[in-house]
């Protein structure tokens, strides 16, 4: 169809227009910057949540072993003086810093939350720093990447050996005492153990889990 021109009709001219032109494609290209800024900040905080999550999922210790050393001096009622954890990491969790790590530990009359006091004299074991409020850890096998020696950080593949000073930290662990324990890292799943002392005490070292 042959379209008609009407000379009634008239455009817009002028530096009047182009300014009202200019302002509409600088409000659109704030407006577009806003968003993408926006965007990109729900971006990071969700991959920084989901980051976390994985931590809270997969940090975690595995039990290897636990034992008891016995305190005989009083024949009459020997108890476990001190305890002994073997611990790795669960499959797939991160490296753990051992320095942010809590245990809470009770015999069901006493309740003790302890933490971390690393062996600094390389002449001495875990069971001369662990006291009232501390427990120590003796390394059994440190894995590429070592970060122990100073860092006292575990990673895959990693054994150490956790002690608790049951008689300083106020514990009484006689015979058929319930013990219940958790290792709590400091991102990640607590990992939860309970045992009972044996019914004799014959030996000086028992095995308790």
């Amino acid at each position: 169809m042959k379209k008609v021109w009407n000379k009634k009709e008239k455009g817009e001219m002028g530096i009047g227009t182009l300014i009202i032109f200019i302002a509409m494609i600088i409000v659109a290209a704030v407006a577009a910057t806003v968003l993408i800024q926006t965007a990109y900040q729900l971006q990071q905080q969700a991959e920084e949540t989901g980051n976390i999550a994985i931590q809270d999922v997969a940090t975690g210790f595995k039990v290897i072993h636990i034992g008891g050393i016995v305190d005989n001096s009083t024949p009459a009622s020997p108890k476990i003086s001190v305890i002994e954890i073997k611990v790795g990491l669960l499959a797939g969790s991160p490296a753990i810093d051992l320095d942010n790590v809590l245990i809470e530990i009770t015999d069901g009359t006493t309740d003790k939350t302890l933490s971390f006091a690393a062996v600094t004299n390389s002449s001495k074991t875990a069971i001369d720093y662990a006291d009232s409020t501390h427990f120590s850890a003796d390394l059994l096998r440190d894995m590429p990447p070592m970060n122990w020696q100073g860092d006292h950080v575990m990673t895959q593949g990693d054994i150490i050996k956790i002690v608790i000073n049951a008689t300083a930290a106020g514990l009484t662990l006689g015979p058929q005492t319930q013990v219940t324990m958790q290792l709590i890292p400091k991102h990640g799943v607590p990992t939860y153990t309970a045992f009972m002392v044996p019914a004799t005490l014959t030996t000086k070292y028992v095995d308790l889990y």
